[in-house]
């Protein structure tokens, strides 16, 4: 299982089309099996839909970090994930979204992917 926090994400205006985005990727294993993260990718989207900027991070992203890559059985990890993009203003004025998804293996040897899609709010000045 996948989440997103907080949902809808913040977008923090930075000047020049320039955003940070802070947010929480959370990830629980449900299945019984222990499971390690191989990579995970962040999309941002437009109209809720269309992919205008992704990016594919390691597993090393998150376990240079201190953070461990592998899940154990009933188990959930939780980090921050900060990013600063340029983003097209329409965009974030036209339904903006954003996707995670998270590849898997577990200790059987099973790959599995999943995702999430959030919505993208702009701070407040």
């Amino acid at each position: 299982m996948l989440e997103v926090e907080p949902n809808p994400i913040v977008a923090t205006p930075l000047g020049n089309n320039w955003y940070e985005l802070n947010f929480d990727i959370i990830m629980r294993e449900a299945g019984g099996v222990d499971v390690t993260i191989q990579d995970f990718t962040v999309d941002a989207l437009a109209l809720k839909s269309v992919p205008v900027r992704s990016h594919t991070y390691p597993a090393t992203f998150i376990t240079d970090r201190g953070y461990p890559a592998a899940i154990r059985a009933g188990k959930y990890l939780r980090f921050a994930f900060t990013r600063r993009w340029p983003l097209p203003n329409a965009l974030l004025l036209s339904g903006a979204a954003a996707r995670v998804t998270a590849r898997t293996i577990d200790a059987n040897g099973v790959r599995s992917e999943t995702s999430v899609r959030v919505g993208v709010a702009v701070a407040r000045q």
